[in-house]
């Protein structure tokens, strides 16, 4: 049944594999190594492309997608990573070109071991022995899981709105639309399922409603080729909805959410924001003071949900700055407390009794643009109120 399917939609795994190809820059496509790896039956598509010379000793940087998403929506970010050190960005387990195994399950516990022991299957398959996480969305979610699962391998976390951050609460009012959703949440409908339901040229034209109005501001190259990704992406069946329904509920709330855990977490963390994210920072601000290891929350001036398309070269010179500024990716407030506190050569422009300040470059010959706030808290400092600072 499985090609009648595939003649209805127009789609197959060779034509996710040349719409993802067309997502990636030449010059990554001439340099990456692909390959699959892990257990068989549950094995991750992979891109790995090697850093400049020097740096092998280096933990590489691993990119984890979002949900319904692919290892293609880094393409901005892959040729700029690899100037400084190895970079690897796979597609989860039942998403993109990586196996789509079955899954059984009826707990939170369940779904998490279904995404995660393949990261895991994956990782050794590597040979990966301690690694930076970068994830966005669900991605944010499940590499914030994995570092508290592997605290060893895991050296340093940016989670760019991560999911799940805080639970649904029946006491706030998110109006009709919201209750609407959920229900048909709780009945199996999702984007992909109707997407499939309808195939051929209805189901891309929902998929290109959807990525007009989620990535607003891409040239309309780009959003055909967006379009024609995400297509071929959604309408393959995939247990990992199921998996995912189980941990998410509508509105990105966790099920069993991550303020609730995060205390235990030994990684130092970035928490990024775009700065008109549908999804608020305020639960990443609260859980600050309740973290063991170095933190902060960034907010990426003129971006939204997806800040590393929509912004990609600040969400980008972020990510190098934390890398340049420790080479061994782990910071440490005694050794480097530069990794994760303004520059000290930036000074306050303007302030407010709630900590705000803006902050103005006077020449300390950095290349890291003016674009983006961040509160922070940072280990072995006196407690104090978060500020807004600009990166």
């Amino acid at each position: 049944m499985e090609w009648i399917h595939n003649v209805w939609c127009s789609t197959g795994y060779r034509s996710r594999q040349a719409s993802q190809s067309r997502m990636l820059s030449s010059a990554t496509r001439e340099c990456a190594s692909v390959k699959k790896s892990g257990r068989p039956g549950s094995q991750l598509y992979t891109l790995d492309l090697e850093g400049p010379d020097g740096t092998d000793h280096l933990p590489p940087v691993v990119l984890i997608h979002g949900f319904g998403m692919g290892l293609g929506f880094w393409a901005r970010q892959l040729d700029e990573i690899r100037k400084h050190r190895r970079v690897l960005a796979f597609d989860l387990l039942g998403m993109g070109c990586s196996d789509r195994p079955k899954f059984s399950g009826s707990t939170p516990k369940e779904a998490e071991d279904y995404f995660l022991g393949a990261i895991h299957d994956w990782q050794l398959g590597m040979g990966i022995q301690r690694m930076i996480l970068v994830g966005h969305a669900f991605g944010a979610y499940l590499a914030a899981v994995y570092a508290l699962r592997h605290p060893k391998t895991v050296i340093q976390l940016l989670l760019s709105s991560p999911t799940g951050l805080e639970k649904y609460s029946k006491y706030e009012d998110h109006g009709d639309a919201h209750l609407v959703m959920s229900l048909l949440w709780r009945l199996h409908v999702t984007p992909q399922s109707l997407v499939r339901a309808l195939g051929g040229w209805v189901g891309r034209l929902l998929v290109r409603s959807f990525a007009a109005a989620r990535f607003a501001g891409e040239s309309d190259l780009a959003l055909r080729q967006l379009t024609d990704y995400l297509y071929h992406l959604w309408v393959l069946p995939s247990d990992a909805e199921k998996a995912y329904r189980l941990l998410v509920s509508i509105g990105g709330y966790g099920r069993k959410p991550l303020n609730d855990r995060l205390h235990r977490l030994k990684a130092p963390a970035t928490f990024i924001f775009g700065e008109n994210d549908w999804r608020s920072h305020t639960p990443a601000d609260n859980l600050l003071p309740r973290l063991p290891t170095l933190a902060k929350v960034v907010l990426i001036r003129d971006a939204r949900h997806h800040s590393y398309l929509d912004n990609h070269s600040h969400f980008n010179a972020l990510v190098a700055g934390t890398l340049t500024r420790g080479q061994e990716g782990r910071a440490s407030a005694k050794k480097d407390p530069s990794v994760f506190a303004p520059s000290p050569s930036r000074v306050s422009r303007a302030g407010s009794q709630d900590g705000g300040s803006e902050e103005e470059d006077v020449g300390d010959g950095g290349d890291r643009p003016s674009t983006s706030h961040s509160r922070g808290r940072f280990r072995g400092a006196p407690p104090r109120q978060p500020e807004f600072v600009v990166f």
